[in-house]
């Protein structure tokens, strides 16, 4: 647990793109396979939260906890935006903009300020 840094969804996006492009048999097999995988990890992700797998403290058990399953979430929600051609720090603003307008809460979303209001 050593590395740390910023990681955006914009580079996350991206990296993710590279790394399929380097593997591409998987989603060539079945087009819907990242969506599948996608539907799988969230059973995953409440599985953990039933059986009360919270929190891993390292590597060495991180297998089936809650931190393993929510990056699998978004890892697969992040493939299938890139097989959709979607941005996500394009459209995160807006869908922000306009869930704030129907769902007031005094936080104002502001991710070029770096501070939350």
């Amino acid at each position: 647990m050593d590395k740390k840094g910023n990681i955006t969804i914009k580079y996350l996006q991206s990296y993710l793109a590279k790394k399929d492009d380097a593997d591409r048999r998987r989603s060539k097999e079945d087009p819907d396979h990242y969506f599948i995988k996608l539907v799988e990890e969230v059973g995953e992700l409440a599985r953990a939260r039933v059986r009360g797998n919270r929190h891993a403290t390292g590597s060495e058990d991180l297998k089936g906890s809650v931190e393993e399953e929510l990056y699998d979430v978004l890892y697969y929600t992040l493939m299938v935006a890139n097989e959709n051609g979607v941005d996500l720090e394009k459209w995160i603003p807006l869908k922000e903009e306009i869930s704030n307008r129907r769902y007031p809460c005094g936080v104002t979303f502001d991710p070029e300020g770096n501070s939350i209001k």
